[in-house]
């Protein structure tokens, strides 16, 4: 199987901000933790044979200002979210179309075909076959993202394959 492509910051830019704006800015950050109690989100990516072959992780800050930005929630309201962890269901149901869309830049000719498999809103709900792979991934990339008006999150991109 091929390797799995991951997003450099200006293509993960680009692909946000078609959603919030050339305000969006994308650089290198620090991984997101996905070990169990971790406060992050994670998308599964899975094959055509549903083999999973990618994982991208979204802080507790992300989830919050990503899925408040879209939909216009107060500030005020993601930022609680973003403390404690108490999203709404429109919030995630934003990130999760995000984490859809992000499906793109883990995608080139020469990769397979991948489809988001689903969000964990927790690392403690990833079964652990995919938790083995997470733990010794072939190639990561790691964000943080800046949503205009609302604040910071971080992003991990996980390649599960070689």
């Amino acid at each position: 199987m091929s390797s799995i492509p991951l997003p450099k910051p200006v293509e993960l830019q680009q692909i946000l901000a078609m959603m919030y704006g050339s305000d969006l800015k994308a650089e290198p950050g620090n991984p997101v933790p996905t070990t169990p109690g971790s406060k992050s989100l994670v998308a599964l990516y899975v094959d055509d044979d549903d083999a999973p072959v990618a994982t991208c992780a979204v802080d507790y800050p992300f989830t919050a200002y990503a899925g408040a930005s879209l939909t216009r929630i107060p500030l005020g309201t993601a930022k609680e979210c973003a403390q404690d962890g108490d999203f709404s269901e429109i919030m995630v149901g934003n990130v999760h179309e995000i984490m859809n869309i992000c499906s793109r830049l883990l995608m080139n000719s020469d990769s397979p075909h991948l489809r988001l498999q689903t969000l964990y809103a927790s690392p403690d709900e990833i079964p652990e076959n995919v938790q083995e792979l997470m733990q010794k991934p072939a190639a990561s990339a790691d964000f943080s993202v800046t949503i205009a008006d609302y604040g910071d999150g971080g992003m991990s991109f996980l390649s599960l394959v070689a």
